[in-house]
């Protein structure tokens, strides 16, 4: 595995080749291109703070409901989208898979890198709703270990998932509908006191064994003053978990991938 790694470190032009490639191609032929990046985040919110604040009006412990919703938003969003590309990497890539050789894990690490953009631009729109609602404070700096955890967790799904994309392509079918339903089991539009409340207390814990529940709830608690509750760090264990077993299922397939695609 390390040696893997290694051979990543050693082709890391190759992999930001890769990333300047993908960031061109998402934005290529748009009307509005980078701009995107900006409208996307903003769009979401404006989506959450309707549905679950005019019409449902969740609780949120006190914190104007713009930024609490960003900044679950901006991650989950980030989350999403690693999984997502990383997952189809291999597949879309599999002709020059089936000609060259070079480090397959390259390909989904340089989806995680083209995904930081928005959520960088996303950084940038909650600190102004902070700065705008006063509640601005240096727990802002925890942003880049959230989205750290953020990326750990989401290559680890995604190596599983491209891995098991090469033999299983339902896989590609079935994972938009997991991620919707785990969208709504991760406190990004409402707190994890509110999903807490809807299952006995005694399996509260299976809550955390989502990476994202963790990651979030931890941000929301530096960033807003709220309590921190034990079973974050559940969260991040799951996160490192799934990366290490991902990468290593990754690494028996990858020798493969070129006779299977």
């Amino acid at each position: 595995m390390w040696e893997n790694l290694k051979e990543v470190i050693e082709q890391r032009q190759l992999m930001l080749t890769f990333a300047a490639r993908d960031y061109k191609v998402r934005y290529a032929q748009t009307f509005i291109g980078y701009w995107w990046s900006l409208i996307q985040p903003i769009a979401s919110v404006a989506v959450l703070f309707v549905v679950f604040q005019k019409l449902v009006k969740v609780p949120t412990e006190g914190v104007p409901y713009l930024p609490f919703a960003l900044s679950g938003l901006i991650l989950w969003n980030y989350f999403n989208y690693v999984i997502t590309q990383s997952a189809a990497s291999l597949i879309n890539n599999q002709g020059m898979i089936r000609k060259i050789y070079f480090p397959k894990l390259t390909l989904p690490l340089s989806r995680a890198i083209v995904g930081l953009v928005e959520p960088l631009v996303g950084f940038v729109l909650l600190i102004a709703l902070l700065l705008y609602y006063e509640v601005f404070g240096i727990g802002i700096l925890f942003f880049l270990i959230a989205l750290a955890g953020t990326a750990i967790s989401a290559l680890g799904i995604g190596l599983w998932t491209a891995a098991l994309s090469i033999r299983y392509r339902d896989m590609q079918q079935i994972l938009p509908f997991v991620l919707q339903f785990i969208f709504f089991l991760t406190p990004v539009a409402y707190s994890a006191d509110l999903l807490s409340g809807i299952i006995p207390s005694q399996w509260d814990f299976v809550l955390y064994l989502n990476p994202m529940t963790g990651i979030i709830e931890s941000f929301r608690a530096i960033l807003f003053g709220g309590d921190f509750n034990p079973l974050i760090l559940m969260s991040y264990a799951a996160g490192l978990v799934l990366f290490v077993s991902g990468l290593a299922l990754f690494q028996k397939m990858e020798m493969k991938i070129a006779d299977i695609v």
